[in-house]
């Protein structure tokens, strides 16, 4: 009989031991949104928000605390989005934990941090709220000058249990990857050559005066880019100037940086092919020879300049 009741005892035992295991971990975490990142933007970019989420696996008979980092890679405090298709270009992100952005997400494992570098929080002994659901701020800093492109960095959130300040041991983690994309953009403006591509217009009128004497003028061409381009010319009357009182045409040249161009439709006068960041200022010069012998009036020709991406 004291064989039995042994048996039991130990039977009770393992049973209470047993009930007394939890589990402290994360929630999948969903995919952040696509961000859309202009480089020129007076603004930081921030956002889309998204949210992680602490799960105990049942109601604590004691309290628990926790607190979870954001790794990156390759380091853990690396916070770069790297180009897809070209890992030698990169974006800085960052991850704050509210919306004032004060209070950044940092990697680690608790050794040397505080409160304000992580998400923490408690499950207090008998709750029965086994989960705590934190908000995350994504940012990326204005003013990164980057070609157009997708850039994605993936990271680990990892999550400890204890309070922060020191080592602590990891009870689960899970990856999530944020994505930026740069959309291609492509621009050109034209103004005086003294000016700048803030300065620029997409129309520009250049006064030659009186002509009989010959006469010339200057203008710049001002482009920006983020990829490979094309940068095009088309001249309405072929390099000549034309009256809308008499059939005469007066005859002009034009070069772009000293170079004679030749004055028709869809003259290409500058290409590149590799996809990078460009910021150029073409200098024109135009040129009427003296002594042509036409009515007065007031002539002029029309100069487009059209600039795509390849």
């Amino acid at each position: 009989m004291s064989r039995k009741l042994l048996l039991l005892a130990v039977i009770y035992v393992g049973i209470v031991i047993a009930a007394g295991s939890q589990t402290l971990s994360l929630d999948p975490i969903t995919t952040p949104a696509t961000a859309t990142y202009d480089p020129d933007s007076s603004s930081d970019t921030t956002g889309p928000q998204f949210s992680i989420t602490v799960r105990l696996s049942k109601k604590p008979s004691y309290t628990f605390y926790f607190f979870v980092t954001i790794n990156g890679s390759p380091t853990v405090n690396s916070r770069d989005l790297v180009l897809t298709d070209n890992s030698a270009l990169s974006i800085l992100s960052k991850f704050y934990k509210d919306s004032a952005f004060t209070q950044e997400i940092l990697g680690g494992n608790g050794s040397g941090m505080t409160s304000t570098q992580v998400l923490y929080g408690q499950f207090n002994k008998n709750t029965t709220v086994l989960t705590q659901t934190f908000t995350v701020y994504p940012w990326i800093g204005k003013n990164q000058q980057v070609p157009y492109g997708t850039y994605a960095g993936t990271f680990t959130a990892r999550l400890y249990q204890g309070t922060v300040g020191v080592a602590r041991t990891l009870r689960d983690s899970e990856n999530f990857t944020y994505t930026a994309i740069v959309n291609q953009k492509i621009d050109v403006r034209i103004g005086p050559a003294t000016g700048s591509y803030d300065t620029g217009s997409a129309i520009y009128n250049i006064n030659l005066g009186e002509l009989s004497n010959g006469a010339s003028g200057t203008f710049a061409i001002f482009l920006k880019a983020n990829t490979a381009y094309t940068l095009k010319m088309s001249a309405a009357s072929g390099g000549y100037l034309t009256s809308t009182t008499t059939s005469d045409k007066i005859q002009y040249t034009l070069t772009i940086n000293g170079v004679s161009k030749t004055l028709g439709p869809e003259v290409i006068i500058d290409q590149e092919t590799a996809k990078q960041l460009y910021s150029k200022v073409l200098l024109g010069a135009i040129s009427v020879a003296a002594g042509q012998d036409v009515e007065a009036g007031q002539y002029s020709d029309s100069i487009e300049f059209t600039i795509i991406a390849n």
